[in-house]
């Protein structure tokens, strides 16, 4: 493994980099200039494309991507605690229940 940090982009960065490649119309050329991978900014130009099909700029669709995955992971904590929740609730109506059956009363 690397030391070397992660390096992270702005959504002025990628848009400045898909509009680079479409220029160059040669997309290792410009993930050469840019010093990022051809995988990267061919990843990129597909959000690029796909926001400009809904309307949106790359930054709009990036940021949608983060909410995304920001209530996906929202949806499966609350999911969990309901299972908690719906466990905890089993176990005293069990307790409850054994209390006050007639068996118990004798």
């Amino acid at each position: 493994m690397s030391n070397e940090k992660k390096r992270v982009f702005d959504g002025k960065f990628k848009e400045r980099a898909v509009a680079l490649a479409k220029e160059r119309k040669n997309v290792a050329q410009a993930a050469r200039e840019l010093e990022i991978s051809g995988s990267l900014l061919r990843t990129w130009i597909a959000a690029a494309e796909t926001a400009e099909a809904r309307g949106k700029g790359l930054a709009g669709a990036l940021e949608e991507k983060l909410e995304l995955e920001r209530l996906r992971k929202l949806v499966a904590e609350q999911a969990e605690e309901l299972e908690i929740i719906k466990k905890a609730t089993a176990y005293f109506a069990r307790e409850r229940l054994g209390r006050n059956t007639p068996a118990s009363k004798k």
